[in-house]
């Protein structure tokens, strides 16, 4: 299975192979992108005394929230997927894949294969299990990341160079609470591209067509050698004098850095959702107020967003939303006087009431330029019975949903709730003359099942004096 203990335990048996081979020097650095990245960041949790360094790439950290149920719901496009592609290994249809996999000839495959025969189907199993606690075969789904490792990986001490994109699921995410949390030494590098760092995927630069990445994927191979130079072979690369962290700044497409996270200088804004579809930063002062919304479920992301990229897609059309934005309910501000930096994980707090118990809600945070074009810069969601309120582990300021069973709860129908959630983490600067936009959705077709599978929910949105609901930024002055 995915990440579990055995597979950790597989990994020591690896590590003393290659420690102990003729032309090892006994020190081992790991690397990886994606299920290969977070493979390398589970070998520290071995406490194997070989390994030295590894390099996780655009890797899982709570696999239960990202990639496989961001906000509690199913992420049916990448699983199913994903699913296809670990029934060609169990089988050995690797002319299916990439060349680079090689077919297993002669009597040891077969065993394997027949080993594998009763392996559960991944869709299947993970479309039943709903909850962070069900069980993902032999082990709960919350046993199954890096995140439960992180008393064994923090204990190895082993150096970890991290690379993530702001757009691709919630890698960037991962990082930053890895980062916050382990207490291994830890350089990261928040990057504006797709799954592995193959292409640009800043919504300020990319419309229909795939461009380079920045940094290049030479670049990206050039910090890793400079960094295993470091660690494995005792040169000095300058990674001592690299920033904690490096990020790049959506808006003025430039890179960034800091030494902790959050940066310096950081505290929260808050924007009331007020009549006429206006976003303000007064709170509100009617006494009453509500918006209704029923559910569009033709609303979409497209085929290429942050969690196809995952599939190893690129980033397309997120430098328009227009379209999408009139299926949604929008809350827009005046145009900005001056020039305004995000940097953090934003929140949203919706007042709301709903004719169905069975729903979601999705968010998404745009960009609306002086020309009215409104651009992608991130996105959060809830699955509604998930609204409860948990403390977070890891202590992050964020809001946190537990997605444990014992903790979910249909919503009670027309009655209001404060749906409080996250967005993911960004870096962007919106500049003056622009506006923020929030659009509201109850769907994501193509991305996520639908919820209700049957019936259109209206929601209903208040926003008067005594039930305001509100956006939080996190900002730098």
């Amino acid at each position: 299975g995915e990440y579990t203990p055995t597979e950790v335990r597989d990994a020591a048996y690896l590590i003393d192979w290659v420690a102990n081979q003729p032309w090892s020097d006994g020190s081992v650095g790991a690397y990886g992108t994606s299920y290969s990245g977070t493979t390398a960041e589970l070998l520290c949790a071995t406490g194997h005394a070989a390994v030295k360094a590894v390099v996780p790439g655009w890797s899982d950290f709570d696999i239960y929230e990202s990639p496989g149920r961001p906000y509690g719901m199913l992420a049916s496009s990448f699983v199913a997927e994903w699913s296809k592609v670990v029934s060609w290994l169990d089988h050995n249809q690797t002319e299916v894949l990439q060349r680079s996999v090689r077919r297993v000839m002669g009597t040891t495959a077969d065993e394997a294969i027949a080993e594998h025969q009763a392996n559960p189907d991944v869709f299947e199993k993970a479309s039943q299990s709903r909850y962070k606690d069900a069980r993902f075969g032999d082990f709960t789904q919350a046993e199954c990341a890096p995140i439960h490792w992180q008393e064994e990986i923090s204990a190895s001490g082993v150096p970890m160079l991290v690379l993530a994109s702001w757009l691709d699921a919630g890698t960037a995410e991962g990082a930053l609470l890895r980062l916050q949390n382990f207490a291994n030494p830890q350089k990261v590098v928040l990057m504006p591209t797709s799954h592995g760092g193959k292409a640009h995927a800043s919504p300020y630069l990319v419309s229909d067509e795939p461009l380079d990445p920045v940094p290049s994927i030479a670049e990206q191979l050039q910090l890793q050698l400079d960094f295993f130079d470091h660690y494995l072979k005792g040169k000095d690369s300058g990674v001592e004098d690299w920033p904690t962290i490096r990020y790049y700044n959506l808006g003025a497409e430039k890179f960034l850095t800091a030494d902790r996270w959050p940066p310096a200088g950081q505290s929260r804004l808050r924007y009331f959702l007020e009549a006429e579809g206006r976003l303000s930063a007064s709170p509100p002062t009617a006494p009453d107020g509500s918006d209704s919304y029923e559910v569009d479920f033709s609303v979409t992301t497209g085929s290429n967003n942050r969690w196809s990229t995952q599939m190893g897609l690129p980033l397309l059309h997120l430098d328009d939303r227009s379209a999408a934005d009139s299926l949604m309910l929008t809350y827009t501000t005046e145009p900005l006087p001056e020039d305004l930096q995000i940097t953090g994980t934003p929140a949203i707090t919706l007042q709301l009431s709903t004719t169905h118990p069975e729903g979601a809600v999705f968010v998404y945070l745009e960009d609306v330029a002086p020309d009215g074009r409104s651009r992608y810069i991130t996105e959060g969601g809830l699955l509604l019975e998930h609204r409860k309120l948990s403390t977070n582990p890891l202590s992050d300021q964020a809001p946190y949903h537990s997605f444990r069973e014992a903790d979910a709860a249909p919503m009670p129908v027309n009655e209001m709730e404060a749906i409080t959630f996250k967005l993911w983490p960004t870096s962007v600067l919106i500049k003056a003359g622009h506006s923020l936009r929030i659009a509201i959705a109850g769907a994501d077709q193509g991305t996520f099942d639908r919820v209700p599978a049957e019936g259109n929910p209206v929601y209903t949105i208040y926003r008067g004096e005594g039930q305001p609901s509100w956006l939080e930024l996190p900002v730098i002055d």
